[in-house]
């Protein structure tokens, strides 16, 4: 039955992810927007929807009007792909996303027509590149960065690469950092080194709902005299509270 249940998800979401996508890049090219938001966007934002609820995955935010207003950059945890597409649901955003993501077949279409910018992880010339071009975007929608720099183990808080507080603090961009929990991280996880379709297999062939719980914590407004190193480590505390509050006590304790 796993079996089955598995691939009738995958297949149907791959199927929603290519008719999507078609839709997506063509808009691109369109100067049309909906509340503000881009339609490819839009667009991007019900294939997300559709996908989270063909696997039986639920995003829940008790702030949404939090997320939806915000002109900015968010600072989620990553332990999973699960916290970029429940995010998304609840509102567009854009990402930095590593360069590899630009060559992958669909989804990479999919990420260059939202207007995600792309960054060589090894490569400081790159990371510089990247940093420059998000001082010049846009701030809304958002543009999401993962802080960490890479998926954590989901157990703590990889430490904070300060890139992206050099970005707010250089270019006074207000951000936001979220909070993001799974009702079984086992199921939702993307383990380090995992491909992704076996980590989509994992979710996609069993029967549990996932629940991905968003949560917005307090917005920052930096200036050009706050110091990122500073910020990152009030930023990492303040996320560690949450999202692991039993460690966070016996440290203090």
């Amino acid at each position: 039955m796993s079996y089955i249940r598995g691939y009738y998800r995958l297949s149907l979401s791959a199927l929603i992810l290519i008719i999507c996508a078609v839709f997506i890049v063509i808009t691109s090219y369109l100067p049309i927007t909906i509340k503000k938001v881009p339609l490819p966007l839009r667009i991007a934002q019900l294939m997300v929807l559709s996908i989270l609820w063909l696997l039986n995955v639920r995003a829940t935010c008790a702030d949404k009007g939090k997320l939806q207003g915000f002109d900015g950059f968010f600072f989620p945890n990553h332990v999973s792909y699960l916290e970029v597409l429940a995010l998304f649901g609840i509102m567009p955003t854009r990402f930095l996303a590593k360069a590899e993501i630009k060559d992958w077949w669909v989804v990479g279409r999919i990420a260059t027509a939202i207007g995600c910018v792309y960054v060589q992880r090894g490569d400081k010339e790159s990371r510089r590149e990247a940093r420059q071009a998000l001082t010049e975007v846009e701030t809304f929608p958002p543009i999401t960065i993962f802080p960490e720099g890479k998926r954590g183990p989901g157990d703590a808080l990889l430490p904070f690469r300060y890139g992206a507080f050099e970005i707010v603090t250089q270019g006074s961009f207000a951000f936001l950092p979220i909070a993001a929990t799974f009702s079984n991280l086992e199921i939702a996880i993307w383990h380090r080194k995992e491909n992704i379709l076996k980590a989509l297999w994992r979710l996609a062939s069993q029967p549990e709902r996932i629940e991905v719980t968003i949560v917005p914590l307090k917005e920052y407004y930096p200036t050009p005299d706050d110091d990122p190193i500073v910020l990152a480590g009030q930023v990492q505390k303040m996320l560690t509270a949450v999202l692991f509050p039993t460690t966070t006590h016996s440290e203090t304790g």
